[in-house]
Order: structure tokens, then C-alpha cells, then sequence
């Protein structure tokens, strides 16, 4: 359902699934559709705007994922081969196994990290390095990927899957980009999570800890629990009992901030949906020290992703969408001042269809991303920003 103002809305109990300025897009079961429709005083509960109004933007939620399910099941055998691997999304293990078979057969580009932590059921949360075994006069600059921090946010992962196989690929006719950055990539944040989206819950948002998980972007250790999240363990983006209490935010942190990992200069965190390009600050209004880069490299992404498909993304201040605390992005810039972007993928929020995004657009979404990250880099390498940490000295 669809409001048409988001101005004094509570959302609290919500299963909020898109935000903009005009409106707010959330899931709600048949009986609570018909009592908002039916009962007004409902609505004003909701929102205090008395021009607010309400829209069905898909009326069965349920049958897209009954037919998303039917289709995983008629398939068969996994498929790990490229030529159809894009054709459809994949399962935890599915994945873990692709990505192994990418290092086993690409030894000389692609390096497989096993774990860099576990999660709260104890899955091993790992990791990819790709580049290639030139060495130049001074240490590669690196780029942070990862995806599924959101376990319903299927195409991240397979975003992410696409990027890791072209980098691969191309180096066969274009050996410039591994030779001048190593990429670091986590292809899946939130195993837990991911994993019960195919087992229980196709809408599961956040980890697998007690009382309901916690959303592991409201969980970093920045600006942690000061807007734009929850105390209330049911809502979709709770934050947890404490700043990075997560077994999953500690492995995160602690690897993008180990010594091998002391040369990135930027970092993408891969969402969806509502096509995005989202840029610090989310906790605060106020401008980033580096703001205008930010701002210039936001939009040159934007164009290069319309430059593809002719699909549209736009490029703005994440506080400027709504107040979020405690992310990824935000973390990443205050800790170590480098370019840092959210990107929110497929569909564009009036689709309807939300986060069950067909898989016959898994490879055109990644090939649109597969041009903003090549600029991206470029641009990242030629106006690099100071580096260094702003712990203490961020924009209050």
C-alpha cells in the first residue's frame, strides 16, 4: 500500500519497503488492508496529514512469491555455469559453491577468504578478492562491495555475482582495471537472514538473533541509535540492544578495517529498491566534509547506469530521503573518508513488485551497474579523497 504524504507518519510496526519525499510504500496482510480502506480512524493513527490518501499498489504479495517459489522449484539442478547462472537467483550454499569455482578456475585473479566471522547461527559470513598478480611501484588502491546486508534484497547478491564474474572475464581484454585496484568483496552480509528468505520467510529483512533479528544496516557503530531506526525488536529496522552488537557488524568491521584492507578508497553497499544512489551523511542533514565529490561522482553513476538501459537512478544525500542511523555507508566515510555510497537497485518504486524482482532483469540491472561501478573506480582513483578517520570531528 501506498501513502501519499510521508509528513507525521508513524511508522512504527510498519513493514516499510520504500520511502520518497511524496510517499511511504509499505506491506500489509488482507485484514489490516480492508480495516485501513474501511476505517478512518485507522488512517489517522497512521498519519496526522489529513491530505494524506491511500493507494493498492499490488493487491497479492503472496501470489508473486508462490510464483517465484513454483518457478525455483520446476528448475532442477543447480546451474553453475555462466551461460545461465544470470538466469535465475540462488541459494546460500549455491552461491558459497560458485564462488569457489570462480577462484579454483581464475587462481591468478581471484583469491577465496572462507570466513571473516560468523554469524548468530553460526554460518561463516566470507569474502573475495579479486585483481590481478601485477604489482606496480606502490600498493593497489581497493574497492569494498557487498551485498544481502538486507536478506530480502535478492538481486544485491546477484548484482554483486555479476559484477565479480565481469571483473573476472575482462581481464582477458582489458587487463587496466585489476591491474590498478584490487576489489574486495563480501557477496553476502546476512547468510541468516538470506538463508531463511528461502527456507521460511521470502520477506525477511533482518538477521537471525533472538526476539525478531536485528537490521544489520541500523547496527554499525556510528551515530548508532540517534534517528531513523528502532527500539521496538518487531519493527524492520531495529536497531539492537547496542552499537555493532551483531556477530555480522563486528566481522564486517573488523575486516574493512584489518590491515589488508588499509588501501580502499571507496565503498558500495548494494540494496534494493526504488534505483538510488544514495551518499552520506543519513543520520544528519548537514554536508560532508566532501560533499561536492560526493555529489559529482553520484550523479556521473547516474548517467552511466542511464547510459546503458536508459533507466533512470537518482543521485542525493541519504538524510535527504529520510534519517537513518548506524550504517554501513555512514560508518565507512566517518572511519575512513573515502567515497562511500549506498545503491538501491531495481525496481523503480512504482513497479509494485518490490523485492521480488523478476530474474530476466538480473542481467541487464547488472550490466547498468557494471558501468557505474567502472566510473566509479576511475573516478575514485583520479580525485581520491584525503583519507584518514573523522571520528569525533563528523558534523553533529
Amino acid at each position: 500500500m501506498r501513502f501519499s504524504k510521508k509528513r507525521q507518519l508513524n511508522c512504527q510496526g510498519l513493514d516499510i519497503w520504500d520511502t520518497q519525499p511524496t510517499h511511504v510504500d509499505f506491506r500489509v496482510s488482507p485484514v489490516q488492508a480492508r480495516a485501513i480502506r474501511d476505517d478512518h480512524r485507522i488512517l489517522s493513527r497512521i498519519s496526522k496529514d489529513s491530505s494524506s490518501s491511500i493507494q493498492v499498489l499490488e493487491s497479492d504479495i503472496g501470489a508473486l512469491i508462490d510464483g517465484e517459489s513454483h518457478r525455483l522449484a520446476k528448475r532442477g539442478l543447480e546451474a553453475r555455469d555462466n551461460s545461465t547462472w544470470f538466469q535465475e537467483y540462488h541459494d546460500l550454499a549455491t552461491i558459497t559453491a560458485w564462488f569457489q569455482l570462480l577462484a579454483n578456475s581464475s587462481p591468478s585473479l581471484v583469491t577465496f577468504v572462507p570466513s571473516i566471522g560468523q554469524s548468530v547461527e553460526g554460518r561463516d559470513i566470507f569474502a573475495v578478492r579479486i585483481t590481478s598478480d601485477v604489482v606496480p611501484a606502490t600498493p593497489k588502491k581497493q574497492i569494498f562491495l557487498e551485498g544481502l546486508i538486507h536478506a530480502r534484497e535478492w538481486i544485491s547478491g546477484a548484482v554483486v555475482q555479476y559484477l565479480a564474474n565481469q571483473l573476472v572475464e575482462g581481464y582477458a581484454t582489458n587487463t587496466t582495471l585489476l591491474d590498478a585496484v584490487e576489489f574486495v568483496i563480501v557477496p553476502v552480509v546476512n547468510p541468516d537472514g538470506y538463508s531463511f528468505t528461502w527456507t521460511d520467510d521470502r520477506l525477511w529483512r533482518k538477521n537471525r538473533a533472538t526476539e525478531g533479528g536485528v537490521d544489520l544496516n541500523r547496527n554499525f557503530d556510528d551515530h548508532w541509535d540517534t534517528g531513523g531506526s528502532s527500539d521496538n525488536t518487531g519493527d524492520e529496522t531495529y536497531h539492537g540492544p547496542s552499537a555493532a552488537s551483531e556477530p555480522e557488524t563486528q566481522a564486517l568491521q573488523n575486516y574493512f578495517l584489518s590491515s589488508v584492507n588499509s588501501n580502499v578508497i571507496g565503498a558500495i553497499d548494494f540494496h534494493s529498491y526504488s534505483q538510488l544512489i544514495l551518499r552520506p551523511f543519513g543520520y544528519t542533514g548537514a554536508d560532508s566534509p566532501d560533499e561536492a565529490a560526493h555529489a559529482t561522482l553520484g550523479s556521473r553513476m547516474a548517467a552511466d547506469i542511464l547510459s546503458v538501459n536508459d533507466v533512470q537512478y537518482a543521485s542525493e544525500k541519504s538524510n535527504s530521503l529520510y534519517v537513518t542511523s548506524g550504517t554501513t555507508t555512514d560508518w565507512w566515510y566517518t572511519q575512513r573518508r573515502i567515497y562511500s555510497y549506498a545503491v538501491e537497485l531495481r525496481p523503480n518504486p512504482s513497479d509494485g513488485q518490490g523485492f521480488i524482482l523478476p530474474p530476466d532483469q538480473i542481467l541487464a540491472t547488472g550490466e547498468e551497474i557494471l558501468k557505474a561501478v567502472t566510473g566509479f573506480v576511475g573516478y575514485a582513483l583520479a580525485n581520491p579523497l584525503p583519507g584518514g578517520s573523522l571520528v569525533g570531528n563528523e558534523p553533529a
